[in-house]
């Protein structure tokens, strides 16, 4: 049985369609368009155990959100999705309590630090955090 099994899997998003200037703002509000994007268009593929997957393409390909329906974030709007034998968001706190994701962008990383340490630094509270619990 595969770990992950994906078929056929489809997921579009509405989006609101912004007018230039101050006016083309308002008449938003009232008489806003529509566009429908296709984020991901009948993907399909499997992984075993111990298999290790490269999802790699240009920005905008749906790599996040083929992750965020794998994690149960997002539901697709068709196809079959399994990780583990389970369908991520009807099982959503099962799937995640046994996966790990994290989602991250260059710009919450230093350039001059590591990406290990990158990572470990996150799991730090930032100074401003703690002003309010240090002794005066």
């Amino acid at each position: 049985m595969p770990q992950i099994h994906v078929e056929n899997l489809m997921k579009s998003f509405r989006i609101a369609q912004r007018s230039p200037g101050v006016w083309g703002a308002l008449t938003g509000l009232v008489n806003r368009q529509y566009r429908t994007v296709n984020a991901l268009d009948g993907i399909s593929f499997s992984m075993e155990k111990g298999e290790m997957l490269g999802y790699i393409g240009p920005n905008g390909a749906g790599k996040s959100t083929t992750v965020k329906i794998l994690s149960g974030i997002l539901v697709p709007d068709s196809g079959e999705v399994k990780v583990m034998g389970l369908t991520p968001w009807k099982n959503r706190v099962e799937v995640v309590g046994r996966i790990g994701v994290v989602f991250g962008q260059r710009t919450q990383l230093w350039w001059d630090l590591p990406v290990i340490e990158s990572f470990a630094s996150a799991s730090y509270p930032a100074f401003s955090d703690c002003r309010p619990v240090l002794p005066s």
